[in-house]
């Protein structure tokens, strides 16, 4: 397997992010690579992988593991006897009754996290049973613009750019510069009513991009191009897009988008004056102060957002799997997004591919104790 090389995500951050080289470049499709060449490899080694063959639970005898039931694709019983086993299935970012009941958000709410089909916290709950201390599970939190799938990636670009941000009540939360960073922009949004902000422009600004192109772009929206911003706000107002919004006037806008008028034609005006000046209120950098005052104005709603859940296994620093009092479990190991307890609220996005890093490290530590814990027990 070969590097495209090491990667900033976007300016603020570290080039720490290693993205896998595939045949097209940097791309989404660069896991799937990393994939087959574990894969291939695994079967050189003689693996035998059984597929469509999911575990259902950790099998005990005194104390110790001595095998996994699984059921596989005919509904059959499959039992696999062994002396360790690795828990490594990716969290449960699919299992949204789980989700909710562990972080209290509600998915397609006031939580719009990555999805993928299968991720359902089976690895979590077998773990559990099995005797391990239950820690927290988080969310890996990373700010969502809600409604920008089906647009052009221009309005996504536009609306992430470090404009005016304001709650449901028409007022400044954060300085505007960190909005790139989206863990950050996460968190403080997880922190206001609702759970929801507005990023706010007007068509100067619109124009001044759409002339010059936006001034933060990272590696996931990398094209500076945002020509036909105009064209997809219209087509998201056409489509009856409540994410976004389009005003003749502020007034009109704060009532579309639910926000406090008042409050927000208040903090328009006192915003207008920064740009003038100073911004005296989170003293954002000049470059990004400019000025909301010509229609009409457009709006988007941010939420909380993240690539899936993390955490929720007690491990130690052999990956072995701890029970409530720290002491290990015979034979059970852990390693991945299950037992990714090393973030609070917060993915340590300016380090990016961090959780990357803990997935392939932890995997190949509990690889290496296990291999020798087996062999020590023979």
């Amino acid at each position: 397997m070969e590097f495209e090389g090491a990667f900033r995500y976007f300016p603020q951050s570290m080039p720490t992010w290693h993205i896998v080289k595939c045949d097209s470049g940097i791309g989404p499709r660069a896991a799937s690579f990393m994939n087959k060449a574990l894969y291939a490899r695994a079967q050189e080694l003689g693996v035998k992988f059984l597929l469509e063959t999911p575990g259902k639970k950790i099998l005990k005898e005194d104390g110790k593991v001595v095998g996994v039931m699984a059921t596989d694709k005919f509904g059959n019983e499959v039992k696999v006897s062994c002396q360790a086993a690795i828990i490594c299935t990716g969290g449960a970012g699919s299992n949204f009754e789980l989700i909710k009941k562990e972080t209290g958000y509600t998915h397609g709410k006031d939580m719009f996290s990555f999805a993928i089909p299968g991720i359902m916290g089976d690895g979590l709950r077998m773990a559990w049973e099995a005797g391990a201390d239950k820690l927290p599970v988080r969310i890996e939190q990373a700010a969502q613009i809600m409604g920008v799938e089906d647009l052009p990636g221009s309005v996504g670009n536009v609306m992430i750019q470090p404009n005016l941000l304001v709650n449901k009540f028409g007022k400044r939360f954060m300085n505007e510069d960190f909005i790139q960073n989206s863990t950050y922009l996460s968190n403080a949004i997880s922190h206001q009513a609702e759970k929801k902000a507005f990023s706010i422009i007007d068509t100067s600004i619109a124009r001044y991009y759409i002339k010059h192109g936006v001034e933060n772009v990272s590696l996931v929206r990398p094209n500076p191009d945002v020509s036909d911003f105009i064209d997809g706000m219209k087509m998201a107002r056409a489509n009856g897009n409540e994410g976004m919004i389009i005003a003749d006037t502020i007034e009109e806008l704060a009532e579309q988008a639910g926000i406090d008028v008042q409050n927000l034609v208040n903090t328009v005006d006192e915003y207008n004056d920064f740009c003038m000046s100073t911004d005296e209120e989170f003293f954002k950098n000049p470059r990004y102060l400019r000025p909301i005052k010509k229609a009409p104005f457009y709006a988007a709603r941010i939420c909380p957002g993240g690539y899936g859940t993390v955490g929720g296994i007690r491990i130690n620093e052999n990956c072995e799997v701890c029970d409530k009092d720290f002491m290990p479990i015979h034979g059970l190991y852990a390693a991945g997004a299950d037992a990714c307890n090393i973030y609070d609220d917060s993915y340590m996005f300016l380090l990016p591919g961090n959780s990357m890093g803990f997935a392939v490290n932890t995997g190949r530590i509990a690889g290496m104790t296990a291999a020798e814990q087996v062999k020590n027990d023979k």
